[in-house]
């Protein structure tokens, strides 16, 4: 399904961890990744700058557990005082039909630090883009990340809004059910939806069963659930509670995310998610 694979590292603590949690990337049917780093340069240039080689080192060093998963590694370092247009630059030029960004989680309580270059990328980009959750922690006295993910690419939870947008991550959720075995296909009834026709529980439901025929046909087994109440804190609450691996959301366009305080279900998802979240955007031919 997805085949090429950009990884967006930043040289931190976090890198470790969110590789480990990437062997499924395979299953997804990724064959190739691209491990970028961006030095950021710019009225004051970046500490990195002009140590390249040390930097395509270190990533070297990071592509043991992706190669040990079967897959060939790439490096792309380059610099920019806009690391994300810089990434979705590389994204292109290597033929990326998904990007993979990372962020942490600052606390249990406060949730995730959603960094400007990762907002960027997930804001502007026209491919699919996975966002891994690193968790931080304390060992020994000092921190350090976690990873989040238990391996293998399912249970997975496709939440959906039944909407023209949606029907692109509806497709993706299709196709990798089969591989990831099972799959919940969750739609949010809201109070706006009962406003506009109380009929719209029933008519979302047959709606779902659709997608589930639709997943079976392809090999995988689907459950359907139809929650009610606000859209991010369900879908999250039921990823939890069935162990989902990794939520798939339609994306909306690029303007979907301007800020961390948003409506966007998808935005909202990976403030609270605790797991992966892959945002898939229409088309932009059918847009």
């Amino acid at each position: 399904m997805y085949r090429i694979a950009l990884i967006a590292l930043d040289h931190s603590t976090a890198e470790g961890p969110m590789l480990d949690c990437l062997s499924d990337l395979r299953a997804m049917g990724v064959e190739r990744v691209v491990l970028a780093h961006v030095i950021r340069v710019g009225y004051a240039q970046g500490a990195g700058y002009g140590h390249e080689q040390e930097y395509r080192t270190w990533l070297e060093g990071r592509s043991t557990p992706l190669r040990h998963a079967g897959l060939d590694v790439a490096i792309d370092i380059r610099a920019s005082g806009v690391p994300a247009k810089a990434i979705l630059e590389a994204a292109t030029e290597h033929h990326a039909d998904l990007i993979v960004v990372g962020s942490r989680g600052q606390s249990m309580f406060r949730g995730l630090f959603l960094g400007s270059t990762a907002r960027e990328v997930i804001r502007l980009s026209s491919l699919p883009v996975r966002l891994e959750w690193i968790e931080a922690g304390m060992k020994a006295g000092e921190t350090h990340c976690e990873r989040v993910c238990h391996g293998g690419l399912g249970p997975l939870l496709l939440a959906t809004d039944l909407s023209h947008h949606a029907a692109a991550a509806e497709a993706a959720a299709v196709a990798l059910a089969a591989k990831a075995g099972s799959i919940h296909l969750v739609h949010v009834v809201t109070k706006p939806d009962l406003a506009r026709s109380p009929h719209w529980p029933a008519m979302a439901r047959a709606a779902l069963e659709v997608i589930a025929q639709d997943v079976a046909a392809a090999g995988g087994a689907a459950e359907t659930h139809l929650p009610h109440g606000e859209a991010s804190a369900e879908i999250a609450r039921l990823a939890a509670e069935r162990g989902a691996q990794l939520i798939i959301v339609g994306k909306h366009g690029q303007g979907w995310v301007r800020s961390l305080v948003t409506g966007s279900t998808a935005a909202a998802l990976c403030e609270i998610a605790r797991r992966p979240v892959l945002m898939v955007p229409l088309p932009e031919r059918e847009a």
